[in-house]
């Protein structure tokens, strides 16, 4: 490693220490970090272009040093969390909703080396920063028990709709899935082709197609999660048939974007959940949210004072 590296890494070490980044995802800590390099270039570019620093450097080339410095720093965090929510993954939900055998090793073992490619490809990288949060946390866990236990929209969304066979655990390893895998659907979108920038969704022709291609290279898992996992990213409002399953996994991919754990509450005000889903209720349509969906949410997190 070559002095310059060294002293990237040193100033990105730094900047991690920062206490405000307690409490988020190692991706979403990476975010953070651009956005304060690129919002204090000017303040910043001196300094680092000085001789204690990187001397004779133009601010694009200190950046492009900073930004490696940093992806190499969180994957340092980001590769083993991968590994451990794969080995975590039960896969028996397959077997339940297709009645056949499935390899379980060679399941985990394609989806962790499909992890790795979205996490390697700067297209994808950023697009799971949200579902990746929401898997690190385990976000959707305490609101499957109580669609569960509720037995409302969701739950017959889940059941009767979507028609799974399948106990609230099997569901959580399902959602989970589908969350690590939704950015897969940008690897089969060249540029900002089919996509809205604002909101990451893609049209359902695009969707379909990526489907086409994914199926190829997740050999292990069938089309019906294939489908789900290409369906998050597709806005409920052109497209009403999509699965339960990926609209939830929309809904928390989304929710895990900007999720801090562990967040201390003001007396009188709304608890991070509630006001989270209180906002999207009101942009729902811009989203492609279902609106039934984040209503029963928006309940859930109420009560319970998440």
């Amino acid at each position: 490693m070559n002095s310059d590296s060294v002293k990237a890494k040193a100033f990105i070490a730094r900047l991690l220490q920062n206490p405000a980044l307690k409490g988020f995802s190692a991706l979403q800590q990476e975010e953070q970090i651009i956005q304060f390099l690129h919002a204090n270039a000017a303040q910043l570019a001196p300094t680092l272009s000085s001789g204690q620093f990187f001397p004779g450097k133009n601010w694009s080339q200190i950046f492009s040093l900073l930004v490696g410095a940093l992806y190499g720093t969180i994957n340092d965090v980001l590769t083993p969390d991968l590994e451990k929510i794969v080995s975590r993954l039960n896969f028996t939900f397959i077997q339940l909703m297709q009645q056949t055998r499935l390899e379980q090793e060679k399941a985990a073992a394609q989806v962790g080396a499909y992890l790795t490619k979205l996490k390697d490809k700067p297209e994808t990288r950023r697009e799971l920063t949200g579902p990746f949060t929401a898997a690190h946390f385990g976000i959707t866990n305490r609101y499957l028990e109580e669609i569960f236990l509720r037995k409302s929209y969701i739950h017959f969304e889940l059941t009767k709709v979507q028609r799974l066979r399948l106990g609230v655990e099997e569901v959580r390893h399902f959602l989970d899935l589908n969350l690590l895998l939704k950015p897969a659907v940008y690897l089969f979108i060249s540029g900002s082709q089919g996509q809205d920038r604002a909101t990451g969704m893609v049209q359902n022709q695009f969707a379909e197609r990526a489907l086409s291609q994914l199926g190829k290279e997740l050999k292990a898992l069938p089309e019906p999660v294939l489908k789900s996992v290409v369906h998050g990213s597709v806005s409920f409002n052109d497209n009403r048939f999509i699965e339960a399953t990926a609209r939830l996994s929309a809904i928390f991919s989304a929710r895990g974007r900007n999720y801090q754990a562990n967040v201390k509450v003001d007396r009188g005000a709304d608890t991070p959940d509630k006001s989270w889903f209180s906002t999207a209720r009101r942009n729902y349509r811009f989203y492609g949210f279902d609106i039934k969906m984040l209503d029963e949410l928006y309940k859930i997190a109420a009560e319970n004072m998440w």
